[in-house]
Parts: C-alpha cells; sequence; structure tokens
C-alpha cells in the first residue's frame, strides 16, 4: 500500500514538472540564459530549461516570435517598444538594469577631445551624430532636439563619421570597441568623457495572454533582486564587466535624454532596478 501510494506521488510530480523552453542553444552564457538557469531554480512550476532550437545557431526574430505565440517556445528576450508591450506580455524588469540606453561616441582619433570641454546639453547638441534611419534611437534623439545625419545602413555610418558628415555615432556600452577594431580602417576611437543616457529597457516577454507566466518570472527576478543575487549575475556578465571596465562611465559627464515613447508600465518601474554607474549599483 505505502510503495503504491509512493509510486503515485512519484509519478504525479514526473507529470507536474516542466520544461521552460527558450531560444538559443544550451551553450549560451550571456545575462538572459543564466537568468533562465536560476529562475528554474527557484520556481516551483518548472525544473528545467528546454532549447527547442538545439544548436541550429541563428534563428530570425520573426521565426521566434511565431514560435512563442505557438507555444514552441515560453519566452524571449528583446528591447522593448510599444508595439512589441502590445503584442506580447512584458515582464517588466530591465535584463540589462537600463545599460542598453547608456550611449558612448565613437569618433575619428584625430578628434578624440572634441567632447572633454563639453559640460552642458546645450554644448552636446551642437555636435550631430551618425544614426541608422529607421532606429529606434533616432527618434528619441530628435524628440530631445539632436539633429541627427542619418543612413539606411548600418555599414555605411563608419564611412559617414570619416567623412565628417556627422561627428559621433553613439553606441550602447556593449558595442563601440569591438566595431572600432572591426573597422580598422577608418581610424576611429572611442570617446572618453561623455555620455547619453536614455530609457531603453531589454525585457523577458511571454505569449499575450500567459499572464500567470509574466508575473512569476515577474515575482522571482524581483526577489533576486531583493535578495542581492540579481546584482551579482549582472556585474559578472562578461559583457557587463567589459562594458564597465573599458567605459569608466564613473568619469564622463552624463546627458539624461526624454524617451516619449515608453508605455506607463516601463515608467512605473522602481528607479533602484536602473544601474547607476556614478554608485557603481
Amino acid at each position: 500500500m505505502h510503495k503504491t501510494l509512493f509510486l503515485m506521488i512519484f509519478l504525479s510530480s514526473i507529470c507536474s514538472a516542466k520544461t521552460l523552453n527558450i531560444p538559443g542553444s544550451p551553450n549560451g552564457n550571456t545575462l538572459p540564459f543564466v537568468l533562465a538557469k536560476e529562475i528554474v531554480k527557484r520556481s516551483d512550476i518548472y525544473d528545467s530549461v528546454g532549447y527547442p532550437y538545439g544548436d541550429a545557431g541563428e534563428i530570425s526574430f520573426a521565426k521566434t516570435v511565431a514560435d512563442l505565440n505557438d507555444g514552441v517556445l515560453d519566452l524571449f528576450w528583446t528591447a522593448t517598444s510599444a508595439d512589441r508591450e502590445q503584442q506580447q506580455s512584458a515582464v517588466y524588469f530591465p535584463l540589462y538594469r537600463g545599460t542598453l540606453g547608456m550611449r558612448l561616441g565613437i569618433v575619428e582619433q584625430e578628434k578624440s577631445e572634441t567632447f572633454k570641454q563639453v559640460t552642458s546639453f546645450a554644448q552636446m547638441r551642437q555636435y550631430i551624430p551618425c544614426q541608422g534611419k529607421l532606429w529606434a534611437d533616432t527618434a528619441i534623439l530628435e524628440a530631445n532636439g539632436i539633429k541627427v545625419a542619418k543612413s539606411l545602413g548600418y555599414g555605411n555610418i563608419f564611412a559617414m563619421l570619416e567623412a565628417d558628415r556627422c561627428d559621433y555615432f553613439p553606441r550602447g556600452i556593449f558595442e563601440p570597441w569591438s566595431e572600432v577594431k572591426r573597422e580598422a580602417k577608418y581610424n576611429l576611437t572611442v570617446d572618453s568623457y561623455v555620455m547619453l543616457r536614455y530609457k531603453m529597457p531589454f525585457f523577458f516577454f511571454v505569449k499575450k495572454d500567459n499572464q500567470s507566466l509574466a508575473k512569476h518570472l515577474n515575482d522571482i527576478l524581483y526577489q533576486m533582486f531583493e535578495d542581492g543575487s540579481y546584482q551579482k549575475m549582472f556585474l559578472n556578465d562578461p559583457d557587463v564587466k567589459n562594458a564597465l571596465e573599458l567605459g569608466k562611465l564613473e568619469k564622463r559627464t552624463i546627458f539624461d535624454l526624454e524617451n516619449p515613447y515608453l508605455t506607463d508600465k516601463v515608467n512605473a518601474i522602481p528607479q533602484k532596478i536602473w544601474f547607476d554607474p556614478l554608485a557603481g549599483q
């Protein structure tokens, strides 16, 4: 009798265990992958992370969205927008703590001191950035009164910079050093003095009608933040560590820009969640 009851409980636990299916491969080691594994450890619903794409390599974003809607995936992650939040349910915790909205300028090496004496936004607005014509960043910059030189192609922007069609190319703090190295033929460098900052959060998204999963993920992420484990994972992420070491953000003049395209739910995220480079936390 006892053996039968034990077997029934065991089989019930197996049947109730669920796999959290995410995009990417089992070898993924960026922050969203690390967080997904930690979420499963803390979850009373999921007991493993699944990778439906296996080692298939890069999957198009359109397929990722379709697979989320079809139930192949339980979540994906991307920068937010009002449209995205209409189409899927966002988990309103900025995975990179807002660092994707921190922008450092790529400039010509011979103009590396351009921003050394810039101390006011009025001065900063005299300089023209290059951006992709259809990028969300472009609309944000223009909404703040910054004149932008636009290109339809990302690859063209480095040539535009060298040709003095713009003064700088603002990039997310994870991006500029590798780009300067890759585009060495243009004789560029990363500005050391200024940072533009605006809110551009990067969220987990789940299927539109899966509010219970969105709440479950949200609860665990905020629990991790409150016990300090999230901050440790964030600061130990290789991309974050490299960007903070090279960027020396705490020594820069920071200009905060408004992002008028954020939803009310994004604006309601507690201020303590956003990374403060001046405090290093």
